[in-house]
């Protein structure tokens, strides 16, 4: 679903492709400079690379030099690797380095070296580096490897330190690890000794699929902490017995705003019923100008991936025509609305033949 200003996946491709040409030299592309010298460029790294890797020379130089590093040849990548595990070097020159190795074997060894032994790195590499590994590690490794990450990686999870183990849950998360979700999910049942912030952990259900975990998660709707309650609006919008004390929320003006944007957002994509409510908030002039432009996004993200009946259409179309209409107040956030609005509006009579048909005369 959308929120931003743009309310087509194709919106104004013509316009931007204008823009860049207006912005080409007088000579079209022919007159752009030519592509540097290869050969300038590969000196520029060896030497940035020197200096990156001379220990005698302060941080602030090597960290300078990185702007003209590039990908590193095989030696160097050796060299980052044998930085990345030098004790005596601080853990910003350790994290610069690592994270400029190529994926392969000799990186993830060294990452899961240092991620096994507790006395080696600080908090913000360590998190730094499951973070990296994770990211890289995108296409499914052999069953092999795939354990020598997960048997670290589940070490971590009763860490001292509270990055690192964040980290450690959203990387076994994002793996559906059955250890990491089962300690969620008791802690949660439980409503005590939660391992990272309620609010993250509700969202790393909902990743793993909010479904499999409604009883967990239902009595954190009603959490006396907005950023809980909004994760938990988020996350149960697709379960039915639920759905309802969301719409509440979304509609209620004593809601806190972060919970009702929430609950805009998810049930925009859940709820069959949303014009109901949406639209109304979409009218209301007494309404908090930042529900109603969240109304209108999260409308229009509906009708630009579901089907949404003609005669809403329609409706939510007038309703934005009224908000491009209204008096600017003043504020930012109701410069936002008008601003929004007005863009929507045409796209709206371009994009949606039951809308421009309405507006044709008889």
């Amino acid at each position: 679903m959308r929120i931003q200003l743009d309310f087509s996946r194709f919106g104004r491709v013509l316009s931007v492709l204008a823009v860049a040409a207006c912005l080409l030299p007088a000579g079209g592309l022919q007159a752009q400079t030519k592509p540097a010298d290869p050969e300038a460029v590969r000196n520029a790294s060896r030497a940035a690379a020197a200096k990156f890797l001379d220990r005698s020379r302060p941080q602030a130089e090597r960290l300078a030099a990185l702007r003209d590093l590039g990908y590193p040849d095989d030696r160097t990548a050796a060299a980052l690797l044998g930085l990345g595990l030098d004790r005596t070097q601080s853990d910003t020159i350790r994290w610069e380095a690592l994270q400029r190795v190529p994926y392969g074997d000799g990186y993830r060894e060294t990452v899961l070296k240092i991620l096994s032994d507790p006395g080696d790195g600080g908090e913000e590499l360590d998190a730094n580096l499951i973070a990296d590994l994770s990211r890289r590690t995108a296409v499914t490794p052999p069953a092999r490897i795939r354990q020598q990450i997960q048997s670290v990686w589940r070490k971590l999870l009763d860490d001292r330190r509270d990055k690192v183990r964040l980290q450690a849950y959203r990387a076994l998360v994002s793996n559906h690890d059955s250890v990491a979700l089962g300690l969620l999910v008791e802690s949660l049942r439980e409503g005590r000794g939660v391992p990272v912030p309620l609010p993250e952990a509700i969202d790393l259900l909902d990743q793993d699929g909010a479904v499999n975990y409604i009883g967990t998660l239902r009595p954190y709707l009603h959490h006396e902490d907005p950023s809980v309650q909004a994760k938990a609006a988020r996350a149960l919008a697709g379960d039915p017995e639920s759905r309802p004390a969301i719409v509440e929320l979304a509609k209620n003006p004593s809601t806190p705003g972060e919970v009702r944007l929430n609950a805009l957002r998810a049930l925009a994509r859940e709820d069959d019923q949303f014009a109901s409510y949406a639209l109304p908030l979409m009218e209301n002039g007494g309404e908090d100008p930042g529900i109603r432009l969240a109304a209108m996004k999260d409308f229009v993200g509906r009708m630009n991936y579901n089907r949404v009946a003609p005669a809403d259409q329609v409706r939510f179309a007038r309703a934005v025509e009224k908000l491009a209409g209204e008096k600017d107040l003043g504020t930012d956030e109701s410069v936002k609305v008008k601003s929004a609005a007005q863009e929507l509006h045409a796209y709206l009579l371009q994009a949606f033949p039951e809308v421009r048909k309405s507006y044709e005369k008889p």
